[in-house]
């Protein structure tokens, strides 16, 4: 009886790990069109009653695969897979999101638990944290109205990517902190880490420091 609970217990982990690979994000996904088919997509799509739905049969048209639109729609931003890059339990996703005033490139961890993490959700950038900080108290004592916001995202350069001796994932991140609107001035930079367990269960961010004046290459 032991023991046919053992293999039942082995068998539905195999099952599991077989799902969570066969529903992994990767390289499949990425879809690079260029200036002109977006342009084409634009005007068709201006046109159209509903533009989601017009996006992503359009995409289908000019040659994305079936796991492109499917990650497009798993965004729920209408963004598309760029670039990929394969880093271990946890991967990531390079964004572009192409109809955005602002902020058209981002990244999302991939693959870990939660399955998709968008670096610039600032719901999991810590206020309090930043707060403790002695740089940015001081920042915050000289400017009334300290924000953050996403730093450079063009490339795949920008995020840094950390094995740790446990077999954890780190990944570092830098934001631009302004002294009020998107097109205040920058008065400081702030980097998080994104961090996971040895299975990719995600741990949770943390500062990793703050710096005045601005680091970020334009």
């Amino acid at each position: 009886m032991k023991t046919a609970m053992i293999v039942t217990i082995l068998l539905a982990s195999c099952l599991a790990q077989v799902r969570q690979q066969a529903n992994a994000i990767g390289s499949e996904a990425l879809w690079q069109p260029g200036m002109s088919t977006m342009q084409s997509i634009r005007d068709e799509c201006a046109r159209a009653d509903q533009f989601n739905e017009c996006f992503y049969s359009m995409m289908q048209k000019s040659g994305a695969s079936p796991q492109a639109v499917a990650f497009t729609k798993l965004t729920g931003q209408m963004g598309y897979m760029r670039d990929f890059l394969q880093a271990g339990h946890v991967d990531v996703a390079f964004v572009n999101f192409p109809f955005r005033a602002n902020e058209n490139q981002g990244a999302y961890l991939v693959n870990g638990t939660p399955s998709m993490i968008d670096i610039d959700d600032q719901r999991l950038l810590s206020p309090e944290e930043l707060k403790k900080n002695p740089t940015y108290a001081a920042l915050a004592r000289q400017y009334s109205d300290v924000t953050i916001w996403p730093g450079n995202r063009n490339g795949t350069d920008y995020l840094e990517v950390k094995r740790l001796p446990d077999g954890g994932q780190e990944f570092i991140a830098e934001y631009i902190l302004r002294n009020g609107c998107h097109a205040c001035a920058t008065i400081g930079t702030a980097r998080f880490a994104f961090n996971f367990d040895s299975t990719g269960k995600f741990l949770g961010t943390k500062l990793v420091n703050v710096t005045k004046g601005s680091s970020i290459q334009r």
